[in-house]
């Protein structure tokens, strides 16, 4: 009942916090489902692994009395409950737009795919994998995001009309563009791991964290042994300890700043320390090592200088190197876009856009997400393939005005 809802204004969605949680106030959870999905396609998955904490509750009024009111466990409350009672359908859009290339069926893919189809246009979702819902579905451990969860929205966003063709990998999107698509949108997010170059790297045992996660998911865990090091401080990192801890096995996360610096929500840290994931922070992993088989890390521990604006940090090392014993190292240093896709790209290796048209530097080929920006949350990839698809719309309407205008002179 807020009269100036903060949280109503903090959602990279556009999640109408105020208004989905007065509904289920006036016990109104139809409308409350339909707010929330005409706000965000992925709403259902959204609420198990957004922080929210670090977002939209971070201002909420109520915390001056209490605690912040719990927008996640509402939002998941409403999602849950039509899961329960059926899928609300929606209304069928008109069918008289343009055919739009999809690439990349994660958040910003999905959220761009289902803003196209309202807005009438003809979409194909190209996915490289054999199921829909990129990072959510291959990584994200289940335990934090249930599948039946994603498989949910998939069937929701099909009944909007849009087509998916999975096991397809695109690598000219301008190739679309020739088969007849009258624009693209890239949602390929970051595919390829970073780091994994230590020496020791090659021996058994050594895993990046992706591809660690997306065997745990599919059933395939490697054998872990009595003890994991995972070297990394960001949420994929807490994803592979996490998963390590449910295993059976001691984990260890190695970061080499402090706590405060670690790129990880504070939601997923105290969730890592519930588990039991010990922490270790300033410390610098030099080599892997083992002779065939993983038996240790060497590390040393390090105290950062104070940063000076446009030089490299740099840091002294404290102590002796030593080795802390373990029998599997996870890699969670960051990911990289797999390909630029022959377009121009930042320094960092992502793709260019223009910031106002979110266009690529080929005309009718567009991106949004993490492959643009280098990662965020699920919440801001959805709403980042919403802004995309409005543009694309835009674009698509000015071009059709254009031709009709060259036709009638």
């Amino acid at each position: 009942m807020c009269a100036d809802a903060p949280c109503s204004c903090d959602c990279p969605a556009g999640v109408d916090a105020r208004g989905f949680i007065r509904k289920i106030r006036f016990e109104n959870l139809d409308g409350a489902v339909k707010l929330l999905k005409s706000n965000n396609i992925m709403a259902g998955s959204c609420a198990y692994i957004c922080p929210t904490g670090s977002q939209c509750a971070k201002g909420c009024l109520a915390a001056g009395l209490t605690t912040p009111i719990d927008i996640a466990g509402l939002q998941r409350f409403v999602m849950d409950y039509e899961r329960r009672r059926g899928m609300i359908e929606p209304k069928t859009p008109s069918r008289g737009g343009k055919k739009v290339a999809v690439v990349g069926s994660g958040p910003a893919g999905l959220g761009a795919a289902a803003e196209l189809a309202v807005r009438g246009h003809l979409v194909t979702v190209f996915e490289a994998s054999p199921a829909i819902g990129g990072m959510l579905r291959k990584v994200i451990p289940s335990f934090r995001l249930p599948s039946a969860v994603i498989d949910f929205e998939v069937e929701f966003i099909k009944k909007l009309g849009v087509e998916f063709e999975c096991l397809k990998t695109i690598e000219r999107p301008a190739d679309l563009l020739a088969r007849g698509y009258d624009a693209v949108f890239l949602g390929t997010g970051l595919q390829r791991p970073q780091g994994g170059d230590l020496i020791g790297s090659n021996l058994s045992g050594v895993h990046q964290a992706l591809s660690f996660l997306a065997m745990s998911k599919q059933g395939e865990m490697p054998e872990i042994g009595r003890r994991a090091v995972v070297i990394g401080g960001g949420d994929t990192a807490i994803d592979g300890a996490r998963v390590s801890k449910r295993a059976g096995a001691e984990c260890l996360i190695l970061y080499r700043r402090t706590q405060r610096e670690m790129p990880a929500y504070p939601e997923e840290i105290e969730a890592a320390w519930n588990d039991g994931v010990e922490f270790y922070f300033r410390i610098l992993v030099r080599s892997i090592v083992g002779t065939d088989k993983v038996t240790g890390v060497r590390c040393v521990r390090i105290r950062w200088h104070e940063k000076v604006p446009g030089t490299a940090q740099g840091y002294d090392v404290e102590g002796a190197e030593f080795v802390i014993p373990c029998d599997t190292v996870i890699y969670a240093t960051g990911q990289v876009p797999a390909g630029d896709f022959g377009l121009r790209a930042t320094p960092d290796g992502l793709i260019a856009v223009h910031k106002d048209t979110m266009m690529t530097s080929a005309d009718g080929i567009f991106a949004a997400g993490d492959c643009i920006t280098g990662g965020g949350t699920a919440a801001w990839a959805v709403g980042a393939g919403k802004r995309a698809a409005i543009q694309i719309d835009h674009y698509l309407k000015e071009r059709h005005r254009d031709t009709e205008a060259q036709r009638d002179a």
